[in-house]
């Protein structure tokens, strides 16, 4: 993989605000969860991780990080800001890539399947392996479907996605 200061002339200033090796960081720890994705799904046949996608994605979600903290004069967001903004990024860029010709349709959303499984991930938090109970568990997997469903067809934003974030969280608060 390229220097970023040498591909992305454009990030020049990110890079010196956020550090290079954040951000390398930052792109290895989700090319591996990506890479995780494909493997346990048995994809890695027909879906590759394509980098210079991701390494914008990451470039962008760090450029609008970096200018909600300069505007709000802070020096740390908020996890479920930031998923959020990780979110719409990567979903917006796409880094997952089909291999060659692919027939079934059920793998052109392999992004949105992937980011589905990582915002479960986090929304369920060390909670991942608790059997849920039946009313809870049908309820998380309609949930699950129709935020599935809005990741594919719907247009999307950070903060339309930090609000489900953080009203999912607030329902955690008062259902438990």
């Amino acid at each position: 993989m390229n220097n970023i200061e040498n591909t992305y002339i454009k990030y020049d200033d990110l890079v010196a605000v956020v550090g290079e090796e954040v951000i390398e960081s930052r792109i290895q720890q989700i090319s591996q969860e990506m890479l995780d994705f494909l493997k346990t799904n048995n994809l890695e046949s027909i879906a590759y991780v394509h980098h210079m996608a991701l390494t914008h994605a990451i470039m962008d979600y760090f450029s609008d990080i970096q200018r909600l903290k300069d505007y709000q004069q802070i020096e740390h967001v908020n996890e479920i800001k930031i998923k959020a903004y990780e979110t719409f990024w990567l979903l917006k860029r796409k880094p997952l890539q089909l291999t060659g010709q692919i027939e079934d349709d059920r793998f052109l959303y392999v992004n949105e399947k992937f980011l589905l499984t990582r915002l479960a991930s986090f929304m369920l938090g060390d909670d991942i392996n608790m059997p849920i109970i039946e009313e809870k568990g049908i309820a998380f997997k309609n949930f699950l479907n129709t935020l599935y469903y809005y990741l594919k067809f719907r247009k999307c934003d950070a903060q339309s996605i930090e609000l489900m974030l953080l009203a999912f969280k607030a329902g955690q608060i008062v259902f438990s």
